[in-house]
């Protein structure tokens, strides 16, 4: 729900011109509505904070799937559970701009290696741009996995040290990279997409120390002095990025949504089911795949056909959460359970979460 206030309420208004080129409309014209105002908040920025806790609920899961599947078998079921509902959402976010464009007249252009490196989520590590300005933190997801995959031993004993000689190893990449490559035929934008993304990996790890805190194998000081170091050392590589702009704006908001998310597991006894919240948490991923173009591109319709930006919202918000249940249960659900019955996994209870899980 933050990543979408802040791409329809924030991306939508204020990068008018990125929109209106991945959708194939003419440039949205007028000023944002004054109601907007009231959703900021000083210091917060809605999509890295939605994105931060989104990274520590897959570190705080994924070792439940490493407690019951050997790595290779872990690799497989999560290629299942990203892959097929990200290219049928893919297929549906270019089906609707192409319907855009001719809408409002315009060519439609995608090159099929953009596509393709699009499709396996390695547009960064390929030089390619985007084509839904949402599938990079899944790019950073599939790293974590294979990652996850390597400390496979480390994540189920509980071994701290391998994640921080990994993160260090970041760490010094980040800093030595461009030194090492000099002379070299690498893109720097290939290598700035590998140093952010493994960057990330790191901050993914903290959540595996909840993880080993909620299973009792660290105590709540050892869970703070794992959660420090790592957070040390992901704010020590963020200079060494091309995120480096986005200091100081950017990098607190990681640190509220680990508060958030610290909290929320402090308390997470009081928590109980709510059905709005559960039905949006069991769509979550579908629904974070398919709201950026789409959604860009449905406010843009209605908003050309004389609706307000409101009443604009509403309408897209009930068209992609009816895509969003339809590729839940038409895609989702089936390729998520495959993984399961492919190996003929007991599944064990584990807690409700959001997005990736």
């Amino acid at each position: 729900m933050a990543v979408i206030i802040v791409h329809w309420c924030g991306i939508y208004w204020y990068a008018r011109g990125v929109v209106a080129s991945y959708i194939y409309a003419p440039m949205l014209e007028g000023s944002p509505p004054g109601g907007l105002d009231y959703l900021k908040i000083p210091t917060v920025n809605y999509g890295p904070f939605g994105v931060s806790i989104f990274f520590l609920i897959s570190g705080f899961v994924i070792p439940f799937s490493l407690a019951r599947l050997a790595p290779g078998q872990f690799l497989i079921a999560r290629l299942l559970r990203i892959y097929p509902t990200y290219i049928a959402a893919s297929l549906l976010m270019l089906a609707t701009v192409w319907l855009s464009s001719r809408y409002w007249g315009q060519a439609f252009s995608m090159p099929l290696g953009r596509l393709l490196a699009n499709l396996v989520l390695l547009q960064g590590n390929l030089g390619s741009a985007s084509i839904d300005l949402v599938n990079w933190t899944l790019s950073i997801e599939i790293k974590f996995y294979i990652v996850a995959a390597l400390l496979y031993r480390s994540i189920r004993s509980g071994n701290a040290y391998p994640i921080f000689l990994f993160a260090a190893g970041v760490l010094a990449g980040t800093v030595l990279f461009p030194h090492l490559l000099d002379g070299m035929n690498v893109s720097s934008v290939v290598v700035d997409s590998l140093k952010t993304e493994l960057m990330c990996v790191i901050f993914m790890f903290v959540g595996t120390g909840f993880y080993h805190h909620y299973t009792g194998t660290y105590t709540t000081r050892q869970l703070v002095q794992y959660s420090a170091i790592l957070l040390v050392l992901f704010m020590l590589c963020w200079p060494n990025t091309s995120w480096v702009t986005q200091i100081p704006e950017i990098p607190q908001n990681y640190v509220y949504g680990l508060l958030v998310f610290s909290v929320s597991y402090v308390f997470r006894r009081y928590f109980r089911p709510i059905a709005p919240l559960d039905f949006l948490s069991n769509i979550s991923y579908s629904v974070y795949v398919l709201h950026s173009i789409i959604g860009y591109a449905s406010l843009r319709f209605f908003m050309g056909n004389g609706f307000s930006f409101f009443i604009s919202a509403l309408l897209t918000s009930i068209f992609v959460l009816c895509l969003s249940y339809a590729l839940h249960r038409l895609v989702e659900k089936p390729t998520m359970h495959l993984g399961k019955k492919i190996f003929q996994v007991n599944v064990a209870p584990e807690p409700r979460t959001t997005v990736n899980s």
